[in-house]
């Protein structure tokens, strides 16, 4: 530790305070390593303080520097955890240190100026040490003294925006995922582009996406966060430009039914994607957030989804192939093939799902085919099912076009989705437009057990296809799910089923998305 005469005032204060400016540990000499190959990783999902005090009125540097100290001594302690469990590198939250609800006046003392590029500097051995560097630091020393890589979400601000105007100031302010190695040096920055609604009127973005990897002894990491999922840059530039093996995704997420939900979505992208996966949530029982985990391209090594009351953040820690084994989908081939051999299913009903109109058919006991196609016939999904339907009533849903919702700073995207979900065409708008019930219990239970279920969609070639299956309790069941070569998403034959809560195949069809905004400012 520094001599007390070397420390900030805030230093001071937090020493007076009681708290640690540095975390020592050991490493049991009977702990076990990965098996050739592999490498060990974390995740935290963390029940965040907000600095609600903060959040409306301007606090002072020090005053925040004392609100995110809350957050940063329980992320440390659980770096130091990880560290003892042989973990390579941890992953914390986004937003998991500054909180969320600022504007931005208020959002400012809580930011600090992070090279756009990184340096590879050492804040935690960097002789002159300063408040405007607080965060970082600690970040460093975590790394460095835990002898583990660190992958944080911060907010970082840049000087020299002037494009903007008067009202948003000369500052840039950046959502910014950064990873100190296990010296401590700082090894990437990334600054989150596709922002969700709710970060619009405060955060800047850079001219174009940026594609930030960093290549360790456990394979190629790339930087992306939340939101960013949802669109081909980064991340499926990361992967196809980037040649990334491990995705990292920071995200503050809540379940968002039917098809946005944490793991759900986490779980898919990395089937998607085919690539390793580490995802790391904020906590909020009562906000319905939770979701983080690791995961493969065949499905979770380790998961943590919990609503329940006194639920609260969560350690993961597991092994990961070093390259993931990868396989080749063809999501168009059976559909393609065999779409015109099923006939159109009758009782079709519309009925409007987070504002996109879907077509749905219901499925029946008496049937085992099922088939249901976009108005103008251009896209279709095919179902093969078997199941006795009692208290719920499941429906084939199918969608194609522009999806306006959560558009970020391009506005809309291009969507297609084949989807089983339960929806009642006699009360669709209770039952099928999921995202706007509060009835917890409905959404993520099921008593429905599927025998057997094959789903399928006319996606074209260029189409991102991701595979998302939630069982009861919206528990994720890789040994229950299989994928085809040929682009067929299905329960596993032969096994002991669990309820069903939805099956969808989530397409993104990202040549038809809009090109990114020539210039954009927060409003």
């Amino acid at each position: 530790m520094l001599p007390v005469t070397t420390m900030p005032a805030t230093w001071h204060l937090l020493l007076l305070l009681g708290v640690s400016t540095t975390v020592s540990c050991w490493v049991s000499s009977n702990l076990s390593l990965p098996a050739a190959g592999q490498f060990r990783a974390a995740v935290y999902e963390h029940e965040l303080v907000v600095p609600y005090t903060c959040t409306q009125k301007l606090c002072t540097r020090e005053q925040a520097i004392q609100m995110m100290e809350v957050n940063l001594a329980v992320l440390r302690r659980q770096v130091e955890q990880a560290s003892t469990q042989g973990a390579n590198i941890i992953l914390l939250p986004e937003d998991g240190i500054h909180g969320y609800g600022f504007n931005r006046h208020t959002l400012r003392p809580f930011l600090e100026h992070v090279p756009t590029v990184a340096d590879g500097s050492n804040p935690c051995y960097e002789d002159s040490l300063s408040d405007d560097a607080y965060v970082q630091t600690q970040l460093s020393c975590m790394a460095a003294e835990n002898n583990i890589y660190v992958a944080a979400d911060m907010g970082s601000v840049v000087a020299g925006c002037e494009e903007c105007g008067d009202e948003h100031g000369k500052e840039c302010f950046f959502n910014t995922l950064v990873i100190f190695d296990n010296t401590g040096a700082l090894v990437a920055v990334y600054h989150k582009y596709n922002l969700w609604t709710s970060e619009l009127p405060t955060f800047d973005i850079d001219p174009l996406p940026q594609l930030v990897t960093v290549d360790t002894a456990f394979g190629r990491l790339g930087l992306s966060i939340c939101a960013d999922m949802m669109w081909k840059s980064p991340i499926v530039d990361l992967v196809e430009l980037g040649e990334i093996d491990t995705l990292l995704l920071p995200l503050s997420w809540w379940d968002l039914f039917p098809h946005q939900l944490a793991v759900s979505n986490e779980d898919a992208w990395a089937r998607g994607l085919q690539v390793n996966l580490l995802a790391a949530n904020t906590h909020n029982a009562e906000g319905w957030s939770s979701g983080s985990g690791i995961f493969t391209p065949s499905g979770h090594v380790a998961y943590y989804h919990d609503l329940s009351q006194g639920s609260g953040g969560k350690l993961l820690v597991a092994d990961l192939d070093i390259k993931p084994v990868k396989r080749e989908i063809n999501w168009s081939e059976f559909a393609g093939d065999n779409a015109d051999n099923f006939e159109a299913s009758s009782g079709v009903f519309s009925e409007i799902v987070y504002d996109d109109l879907y077509n749905f058919v219901p499925l029946t006991s008496d049937m085992t085919n099922a088939k249901v196609c976009t108005d103008d016939m251009t896209f279709c999904c095919i179902a093969e099912y078997e199941a006795s339907f009692s208290s719920s009533i499941f429906s084939l849903g199918v969608f194609s076009g522009d999806h306006y919702k959560d558009g970020s700073v391009i506005g809309h995207w291009r969507m297609q989705m084949c989807t089983v979900i339960k929806c009642d065409p006699q009360h669709s708008g209770q039952t099928c437009a999921q995202d706007t019930s509060w009835d917890y219990d409905f959404l993520s239970r099921s008593d429905t057990v599927f025998n057997k279920l094959r789903l399928a969609g006319t996606f074209g070639n260029m189409t991102g296809v991701y595979p998302e299956v939630l069982f009861d309790s919206v528990s994720l069941v890789p040994a229950l799910v299989s994928v085809s070569a040929d682009g067929v998403l299905s329960l596993a034959e032969d096994a002991e089923m669990q309820p069903l809560v939805s099956m969808s195949l989530f397409g993104r069809v990202y040549h038809q998305d809009p090109d990114s905004p020539e210039h954009f400012c927060p409003a």
